[in-house]
Protein backbone atom coordinates (compact mmCIF):
# COMPACT_ATOMS: atom_id res chain seq x y z
CA UNK A 1 0.00 0.00 0.00
CA UNK A 2 1.80 3.24 -1.27
CA UNK A 3 2.09 6.07 1.14
CA UNK A 4 0.85 4.89 4.45
CA UNK A 5 1.96 7.05 6.51
CA UNK A 6 -0.69 9.62 5.05
CA UNK A 7 -3.20 7.12 6.27
CA UNK A 8 -5.13 9.00 9.61
CA UNK A 9 -8.02 5.67 9.53
CA UNK A 10 -7.56 1.96 8.46
CA UNK A 11 -9.71 -0.57 8.29
CA UNK A 12 -7.99 -4.06 7.51
CA UNK A 13 -10.11 -7.04 6.16
CA UNK A 14 -9.07 -10.56 5.37
CA UNK A 15 -8.83 -9.31 1.33
CA UNK A 16 -8.17 -5.78 1.79
CA UNK A 17 -6.90 -2.82 3.31
CA UNK A 18 -9.11 0.46 3.04
CA UNK A 19 -7.70 3.31 4.13
CA UNK A 20 -8.37 7.41 5.06
CA UNK A 21 -5.48 9.40 4.06
CA UNK A 22 -5.44 12.94 5.64
CA UNK A 23 -5.78 14.35 2.07
CA UNK A 24 -9.38 13.15 1.85
CA UNK A 25 -8.60 10.29 -0.56
CA UNK A 26 -10.00 7.30 0.63
CA UNK A 27 -6.76 4.44 -0.87
CA UNK A 28 -8.41 0.75 -1.41
CA UNK A 29 -5.80 -1.81 -1.36
CA UNK A 30 -6.26 -5.37 -2.23
CA UNK A 31 -4.04 -7.87 -1.40
CA UNK A 32 -1.66 -10.25 -2.93
CA UNK A 33 -3.36 -12.68 -4.72
CA UNK A 34 -7.43 -11.56 -3.99
CA UNK A 35 -10.05 -12.11 -6.42
CA UNK A 36 -12.33 -9.41 -6.69
CA UNK A 37 -15.77 -10.72 -6.38
CA UNK A 38 -19.18 -9.07 -5.79
CA UNK A 39 -19.23 -10.39 -1.89
CA UNK A 40 -16.17 -8.35 -2.01
CA UNK A 41 -17.60 -5.35 -3.46
CA UNK A 42 -20.34 -5.54 -1.02
CA UNK A 43 -17.92 -5.83 2.15
CA UNK A 44 -16.10 -2.45 0.43
CA UNK A 45 -19.27 -0.46 -0.04
CA UNK A 46 -19.61 -0.95 3.29
CA UNK A 47 -16.64 -0.67 5.00
CA UNK A 48 -16.60 2.71 2.88
CA UNK A 49 -19.85 3.44 4.34
CA UNK A 50 -18.91 3.29 7.80
CA UNK A 51 -15.54 5.35 7.09
CA UNK A 52 -16.82 8.30 5.24
CA UNK A 53 -20.23 8.83 6.75
CA UNK A 54 -22.30 9.41 3.52
CA UNK A 55 -19.54 11.95 2.35
CA UNK A 56 -19.21 12.40 -1.57
CA UNK A 57 -14.74 11.31 -1.28
CA UNK A 58 -12.09 10.41 -3.82
CA UNK A 59 -10.50 7.09 -4.39
CA UNK A 60 -7.50 5.11 -5.52
CA UNK A 61 -7.16 1.51 -5.90
CA UNK A 62 -4.20 -0.53 -5.85
CA UNK A 63 -3.88 -4.22 -6.40
CA UNK A 64 -1.10 -6.50 -4.78
CA UNK A 65 0.52 -9.18 -7.05
CA UNK A 66 -1.40 -11.28 -8.41
CA UNK A 67 -5.03 -10.28 -8.14
CA UNK A 68 -7.83 -10.07 -10.66
CA UNK A 69 -11.05 -9.14 -11.16
CA UNK A 70 -14.05 -12.13 -11.77
CA UNK A 71 -16.96 -11.24 -14.57
CA UNK A 72 -19.47 -10.92 -12.00
CA UNK A 73 -17.80 -8.42 -10.25
CA UNK A 74 -16.85 -6.47 -13.21
CA UNK A 75 -20.45 -6.61 -14.18
CA UNK A 76 -21.34 -5.39 -10.85
CA UNK A 77 -18.78 -2.65 -11.04
CA UNK A 78 -21.01 -0.11 -12.78
CA UNK A 79 -23.85 -1.24 -10.71
CA UNK A 80 -22.76 -0.58 -7.70
CA UNK A 81 -21.66 3.16 -8.39
CA UNK A 82 -24.64 4.75 -7.31
CA UNK A 83 -24.01 3.19 -3.82
CA UNK A 84 -19.97 4.18 -3.16
CA UNK A 85 -19.97 8.15 -2.24
CA UNK A 86 -17.56 9.42 -5.09
CA UNK A 87 -16.09 12.36 -6.75
CA UNK A 88 -13.62 10.44 -8.98
CA UNK A 89 -11.85 7.33 -8.65
CA UNK A 90 -8.24 6.59 -10.25
CA UNK A 91 -6.97 2.81 -10.35
CA UNK A 92 -3.27 2.88 -9.92
CA UNK A 93 -1.89 0.27 -12.56
CA UNK A 94 2.33 -0.19 -11.44
CA UNK A 95 2.57 -2.66 -14.37
CA UNK A 96 1.30 -3.25 -18.49
CA UNK A 97 -1.10 -5.95 -17.23
CA UNK A 98 -3.20 -4.31 -14.73
CA UNK A 99 -3.45 -1.04 -16.70
CA UNK A 100 -4.59 -2.95 -19.86
CA UNK A 101 -7.32 -4.72 -17.17
CA UNK A 102 -8.22 -1.07 -16.05
CA UNK A 103 -8.11 0.17 -19.45
CA UNK A 104 -10.47 -2.53 -20.87
CA UNK A 105 -12.82 -1.96 -18.02
CA UNK A 106 -12.80 1.75 -18.82
CA UNK A 107 -13.61 1.14 -22.58
CA UNK A 108 -16.65 -1.78 -22.26
CA UNK A 109 -18.18 -0.89 -18.41
CA UNK A 110 -17.98 3.03 -19.11
CA UNK A 111 -17.85 4.45 -15.32
CA UNK A 112 -20.30 7.52 -14.92
CA UNK A 113 -18.37 9.45 -12.79
CA UNK A 114 -14.84 11.07 -13.50
CA UNK A 115 -12.11 7.50 -14.01
CA UNK A 116 -8.96 6.93 -14.62
CA UNK A 117 -5.56 5.16 -14.89
CA UNK A 118 -2.41 6.21 -13.80
CA UNK A 119 0.93 4.23 -13.65
CA UNK A 120 2.28 7.20 -11.66
CA UNK A 121 0.29 7.01 -7.82
CA UNK A 122 1.22 10.73 -6.98
CA UNK A 123 0.17 11.43 -10.28
CA UNK A 124 -3.20 9.99 -9.86
CA UNK A 125 -3.78 11.67 -6.69
CA UNK A 126 -3.10 15.24 -8.34
CA UNK A 127 -5.40 14.29 -10.88
CA UNK A 128 -8.32 12.98 -7.69
CA UNK A 129 -7.51 16.93 -6.48
CA UNK A 130 -8.22 18.26 -9.66
CA UNK A 131 -11.48 16.53 -9.89
CA UNK A 132 -12.36 17.41 -6.43
CA UNK A 133 -11.57 21.27 -7.11
CA UNK A 134 -14.10 20.36 -10.37
CA UNK A 135 -16.78 19.38 -8.19
CA UNK A 136 -16.49 22.08 -6.22
CA UNK A 137 -16.77 24.51 -8.97
CA UNK A 138 -19.61 23.31 -10.30
CA UNK A 139 -21.33 23.26 -7.37
CA UNK A 140 -22.42 19.74 -7.12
Amino acid sequence: MHQTEQIVQRVEHERMVVGLRNDGVVHVYYKDRTVIDVPLQNELIQVVRDLCKGERMLYIFEAGHQCSLNKAARDNAIAMEDQVPAIATVVFAPNMVYKMIANFYYKFNKPKMPYNVFTDFDAGIAWLHEQKAAHKASGQ
